[in-house]
This record gives C-alpha cells, structure tokens and sequence, in this order.
C-alpha cells in the first residue's frame, strides 16, 4: 500500500478526506493532502496509540477505516486532552477563510476563558429542561405525562431557576436520560462553545451521540465544531468581515448589546492581531 503524506495528490487522498470528512473532520474532499488532512490523521493517530506523524500507512488506515481501530475515533477517553492546540486554530482559520487574529478573539470571549471541561474531566453542560419538553415531542413522546414527576429538569417555558450549575447539570442530565437518552443529550449544551446538542449536524456529527463523545474526548473538537457550526449557519461570513456587531447578534442573539460582546471581540481580535503579527 502507498504512504500517504502531506504534499500527495489524487484519488487514493480524496477517499481519505471522504472517510475523514464522515467522522467528522471539517475537510473538503480536493484530493490534495493539505494541512486539514494531516491535523486529521494526527489526531486519530495519537487516539489510536500511533505515532502522530501525519503519515497514513497501513496500520493508520486500519484505524482510519475501521478495520483494525482499537477505540472509536470520537470515544471519549479518562485524561481528554483540555486544552485547543496552536496548529487548529490555523488550520481552522485558512479553512473557514477568516484571520487566525479572529478565531482567537472569538475562541476567547466566546469560551469566557474556559478550557470546556470541568475538574473531573467531563465536558462543561447546561441542561435546558424546556428544550427537553420540544426535543420528546418531536420523537413522538408527550411530555405532560412526565412533567409531575420530572418538574426540574421537563417544563414547557424556560426557567432560569432550575439550573444547578457545574457537576450537578449532569445529575439534571440523568435525570431527563431516564426518560430518553437522545433527546436528553439533544437538550443541554456542550463543552467550551455551548453549542446545543440539538444541532449536531450543523456540527458536523449525524448523531447528538456522536457529537457528544467527540466533545468528551477532545477540546480541538470543540473548535472542529464550532467552526462546522459557524460554516453551515453562514455565520463566518460576518467573521470573515470583521463585522463583531453582526457576528455577535447572529452567535449570541439580540442581547448582545447589554453585555457588550461586540466591544469585547474587537478589543480581543486587536490583541491577537498584535501578537501574531
């Protein structure tokens, strides 16, 4: 079987980005091995126990492909890795066509600083209990025949004082789990984005379970899918322009002027201009 590396070209690296691109990895199918293609495969590598070199050769196709993978690219694992490495936020930049500069300021001011884990190692979430009530009653299940029972974490209209905040999401989690999985997971947001797992395609993910166990293994997919996400909601064209008004009422919504979120991703992205320059 021929390597493949960084530099190659041709049908045999397009049905590579083809499989990478079903896992999740935000990668056009060019058939160009570029820097995308290779953060890819060293991520996996280094999940699977191989040497992160980029290169795909046999025993990185048996992980790639399925055949010889010893745990799937997206498991979550007990040390998940908290923290975004340098080469994805380039490699995120140049992919959603947006300065470098950007990325960070909004990788910042949008996280507010945090890793997306907590101490234990399990992602950041917020459990969403009126967004519980329309996720069971798209999958056919009434919820009123549950609210009684279940009043803390299942209710019609949002309600700021059910939130426990930190671990103690994860128990509200649990709790919603018992009555179905899916649409638990699908109602509470993830890690350093808080992005709902109700859009887990615009993420990238066909499933909110896929979705969630990338977000448990690894922050680089947080990143990978808040970039996903601000691709296919056409939300890195105001990015891409440097437009933190539009930007922050399309991410953060019409209240984004009370917390000054524009000012603050300006003030962030001079920053990082300045360091990167």
């Amino acid at each position: 079987m021929d390597l493949l590396r960084k530099g190659c070209q041709g049908r045999r690296v397009a049905e590579l980005q083809e499989i990478l691109k079903k896992q999740g990895y935000l990668i056009q199918p060019d058939g160009i091995f570029g820097q995308q293609t290779y953060l890819a495969v060293c991520q996996i590598q280094q999940k699977n126990g191989l040497t992160a070199d980029g290169i795909v050769g046999k025993d990185t196709w048996n992980v790639i492909d399925g055949t010889g993978r010893k745990k799937p690219v997206t498991a979550a694992t007990e040390t998940p890795n908290v923290q975004i490495t340098p080469p994805h936020y380039t490699a995120t930049a140049q992919t959603l066509d947006v300065e470098e500069a950007a990325v960070r300021a909004v990788c910042e001011i949008e996280s507010g600083g945090r890793t997306g884990f907590q101490k234990d190692g399990r992602p950041i979430i917020l459990f969403e209990g009126h967004i519980f009530w329309r996720e069971l009653k798209k999958r056919g299940v009434d919820p009123e025949r549950y609210q009684a029972q279940y009043d803390d974490v299942l209710f019609p209209k949002w309600d700021k004082s059910k939130y426990k905040g930190g671990a103690a999401e994860y128990d509200r989690l649990n709790r919603a789990a018992t009555i179905n999985e899916e649409a638990a997971l699908a109602s509470a947001s993830w890690g350093m984005f808080q992005i709902m797992g109700f859009n887990h395609k615009l993420c990238g993910y066909d499933t909110v379970r896929e979705y969630v166990e990338a977000i448990k293994a690894d922050s680089n997919n947080h990143l990978l899918s808040f970039a996903h996400f601000l691709k296919n909601s056409g939300i890195d064209r105001p990015l891409r322009n440097l437009d933190w008004a539009a930007f922050a009422e399309r991410y953060n919504g019409p209240g984004y002027k009370q917390n000054q979120y524009d000012m603050k991703l300006q003030t962030a992205y001079l920053k990082y201009q300045k360091q990167l320059s």
